[in-house]
Order: structure tokens, then sequence, then C-alpha cells
């Protein structure tokens, strides 16, 4: 007998992906539309490309819930990649980015650009199982100083100093 969609086990795995991209897209829509506009943008101003991004991610995340539901999302083979795909997911791993990445979002603007940056690196390496934190800990430096002076003065952006402001 033949397994219908709705016999199958769901992959939960895959519903959480799909349903934190479409979280993630309705979210990024909803602060679009909290962007300013100014009446000296014509018709492209600064909320098409966010608006572009955001929908893609609803419908992105879509189609992952349905492939999810109808059992046709693509199964890794052992050719396909370099990860051994008949291993579970290493939730250890993911907690910890998602804790850096947490760290970040409270970081960047007290700390500033670099020392968020920096300390995302360090802790994205210790969840990829680095355990050199002093050569991490000088990389992340190295890349997020190089990435502030490349997006400050190259491009003109504006990324928060906090407290190195006046240092840097």
């Amino acid at each position: 007998m033949t397994p219908t969609p709705w016999s199958r086990r769901i992959n939960i795995g895959e519903m959480l992906l799909a349903l934190g991209t479409v979280v993630f897209g309705v979210l990024i829509i909803w602060q679009t539309t909290l962007i300013r506009l100014t009446p000296a943008y014509s018709m492209v101003g600064p909320r098409v490309i966010p608006y572009i991004v955001g929908a893609g991610l609803v419908i992105v995340g879509a189609w992952l819930a349905y492939e999810a539901l109808t059992g046709r999302a693509p199964v890794g083979s052992t050719d396909s990649e370099d990860a051994d795909p008949t291993l579970p997911t290493d939730w250890r791993t993911v907690g910890l980015l998602v804790l850096a990445l947490i760290a970040y979002l409270f970081l960047i603007e007290p700390a500033g650009f670099i020392i968020a940056s920096a300390t995302l690196f360090v802790g994205a390496a210790f969840a990829m199982g680095s355990r050199r934190t002093a050569r991490d800990i000088a990389i992340g430096i190295v890349m997020a100083t190089v990435l502030y002076i490349g997006f400050n003065r190259g491009l003109g952006l504006s990324l928060p100093a906090g407290i190195l402001e006046g240092i840097v």
C-alpha cells in the first residue's frame, strides 16, 4: 500500500524549517512597512528589495511546507554532500548557533558592529567544534574590523561603532 500524504509521518525538522522561513519572511515584510518614506523617493524606494526578499522567503517556506506534507521533499544520499544524511540533527550545535545569533542581536547596538560580529564568529566557531579560542577571537576581530571599515568608509554606510566610537 502506498502511503498517502496524511498517513505517513511528517518530518518535524522540515516543518520547523518551513515555518521558520515563513515567519522570518513575514517579519521582514512587517518591518519593511515601518521604513519611513520621504517625498524624494521615486517609484523604487528603500522598501522594494526588502519586500522582494520577504515575499521570496514566504514563498520558499510555503513550498518547503508543501513538500514536507506531501512527502516530496528531497532525500539526501551519500553522493549529495560531504555530511552523512543518515545522522540525526545535532541540536547542541543548532542551539549554540541560535545563542550566538541572539547574543549578536543584543550586542550590535551597545557594543557595536566589530565586537558583536567578532563575538558571533567566536560563538559560531565554538558551536562548530573549534576549541582554538585565541585564534578564533583574532580572526573574528580582524574580519569584523575589515568589514566595518569597508562598509563605513568604502560604501558610506553607517554601522554602529558602539563602545569603540571615536576609535575606529
